[in-house]
């Protein structure tokens, strides 16, 4: 009990530090509010110029960032970027970072209407309170702002970032970061396979283990061919720098069933989409059924490992870097760094990507590919006095010069351009960035604003600059190539506004999620097939009593939408035939 009201203590002054934090800002804004009106006659408003560019007087705009783990302190005076964007705008941030519980600490400020002058959201892991937060009324529309401050802004913004995120009242409330449009695919076409071909879900397997055992590729890409190759190992007892090399792992305890489950369920042709073209849970489908069934059989032939579920990203981590793992399934982007590592140690110790693990059944693999959304999105307060500096300033970032500042920091100076128009730091900054990292991240703060980036322009002008080793872990990235089709309408991570907060789909589906977290392991680890059906009825009737048939319904509703406004009927390779 001690222990408990010790952390609320924490957690309420930390509250209330940042609460203050947004009060003192308010306060110090509201000193500027006269400037500010004053520099309204000289604002701009002409479509053919950024408004930035009008007003450069100094302000100093307040900014809470809800995704835990950001820590950027604003430095003008001492790091390289932070004083370019304050020079040219006139803009110093007065940054509010969150703690662990971003959800619950956002919704004490909503409560207190204490808001800062702009807001970012995770909007996948706080997907409830984003539209909280739009339902509010607390946030102003991103169109009305630029269409009063910043009609310019209008002409860099993609029109499907605009129609996508525009809700049933017709206004759009935030600006993505990574927001991948086919607007701009089609503008730079040679960076279409990043996006097109590339996913960070794989299933690697060590190359040279193949070759010392005599394994081949053809027999990874089966499921019964598989568990004799992996059992092969097993077998053989490799030892790898004093560690038993495993056959195969998965994800770490927190995101094995996302992500690991989530490959192989599409390598075993699991989609969300009916023959009619409707929304369905592909965990209900009989392709999801079959590969449970599959890593079940790898539990019973003693293939996996259960301190591989327990294990928190490190361990496994470690245990990639140690070389210790034969086959992996799941995230690159999470673990390219002990991959990079292994290699480095050891030359020969490499791995390859295979494209599927074919089920029995002979059903195709579906890979669903959805062009990214966005990662967070960013609101401007209604209330703020600073409004108009904020709409700019976003407009600022945004923008190809503010993306460019952002990332190379000025021309001359910190980059240059190269003949084929490529952007590549000078060479002494990118060996400071090479020698320290975090020393240099103080002094220049290249990339450490993230919350605008547009990923397709920076793959479009920045010099790849790739040595053999890194070449060699992005090649890892395009396995699943041959098998990925559009999925955007019917990702989940584009379904987030599906259904309001606190409706009876929102806590269903919250309960759902904790259930399924605790069924599954009992599914994957069954003793017998008459435990694993007993356990797979039992999984199927809860998620049916809590709720998943009205979520369903709901997505369904959203999924024919975006179908409708695409212009598609059906969307898997399963019924269309195409990849």
């Amino acid at each position: 009990m001690k222990k408990l009201s010790f952390n609320l203590t924490i957690m309420i002054v930390m509250l209330a530090l940042i609460i203050s934090g947004c009060s003192s800002n308010n306060g110090s804004a509201n000193g500027n509010a006269q400037k500010n009106e004053d520099t309204n006659a000289t604002s701009g408003t002409n479509a053919d110029e950024p408004a930035w560019k009008s007003d450069t007087s100094p302000v100093s705009l307040s900014w809470y960032t809800g995704v835990a783990g950001y820590s950027k302190k604003w430095d003008a005076k001492n790091n390289f970027v932070d004083k370019l964007i304050t020079d040219e705008t006139g803009v110093s941030v007065d940054f509010l970072h969150a703690g662990n519980d971003v959800n619950a600490e956002f919704n004490v400020m909503m409560a207190t209407g204490n808001l800062p002058d702009i807001i970012t959201l995770d909007r996948w892991n706080s997907t409830s309170l984003v539209q909280t937060l739009i339902n509010s009324g607390m946030v102003a529309p991103m169109n009305e702002l630029i269409e009063e401050y910043d009609p310019y802004f209008s002409t860099i913004l993609p029109q499907s970032m605009i129609d996508w995120y525009t809700q049933s009242d017709g206004n759009f409330y935030s600006i993505p970061n990574f927001y991948v449009s086919p607007e701009m695919l089609e503008q730079y076409p040679d960076v279409k396979p990043d996006f097109n071909d590339r996913s960070n879900g794989q299933i690697l397997v060590r190359a040279d283990i193949m070759d010392q055992l005599g394994i081949t590729v053809e027999e990874l890409q089966q499921e019964d061919t598989l568990i004799a190759a992996l059992k092969k190992v097993k077998d053989a007892n490799i030892q790898y720098n004093g560690m038993t090399v495993a056959p195969i792992y998965f994800d770490d305890k927190d995101k094995y069933i996302a992500d690991s489950l989530g490959i192989l369920a599409g390598s075993f042709g699991a989609v969300s989409e009916a023959e009619d073209g409707s929304y369905v849970d592909s965990r209900t489908t009989s392709e999801y059924k079959h590969m449970l069934q599959f890593v079940n059989r790898l539990s019973r032939e003693n293939l996996l490992s259960l301190e591989n579920f327990t294990s928190a990203r490190n361990q496994i981590e470690e245990k990639l870097t140690q070389g210790a793992v034969f086959m992996k399934i799941g995230s690159i982007a999470d673990y390219s760094t002990p991959v990079t590592q292994l290699a480095q140690t050891d030359s020969n110790a490499k791995y390859i990507a295979i494209d599927a693990i074919k089920s029995n059944d002979g059903s195709l693999p579906q890979y669903g590919r959805a062009l990214n959304k966005g990662w967070t999105l960013t609101f401007i307060n209604k209330k703020s006095v600073n409004k108009e500096r904020a709409i700019e300033f976003i407009d600022y970032m945004y923008s190809e010069h503010g993306q460019t500042v952002n990332q190379f920091g000025k021309e001359g100076e910190t980059f240059t351009i190269t003949p084929e128009g490529k952007y590549k730091l000078n060479d002494d900054v990118q060996a400071e960035i090479n020698a320290d990292y975090n020393a240099a991240a103080k002094k220049w703060g290249m990339d450490s604003i993230w919350w605008f980036t547009n990923d397709v322009w920076l793959k479009n002008v920045k010099e790849k600059n790739f040595t053999e080793l890194t070449e060699y872990v992005d090649t890892l990235y395009y396995g699943s190539s041959k098998y990925m089709f559009s999925n955007d309408e019917l990702d989940s991570g584009n379904l987030f506004d599906a259904y309001e907060p606190g409706s009876k789909e929102a806590n269903a589906e919250s309960k759902i999620t904790v259930f399924w977290a605790q069924i599954v392991p009992k599914l994957m680890f069954s003793k017998t097939d008459d435990e694993f059906e007993k356990h797979y009825k039992e999984a199927m009737d809860t998620m049916d009593k809590l709720g998943l048939e009205s979520i369903e319904a709901a997505r369904n509703v959203r999924v024919q939408e975006f179908k409708t406004a695409t212009g598609v009927s059906l969307v898997s390779p399963k019924y269309t035939g195409q990849y």
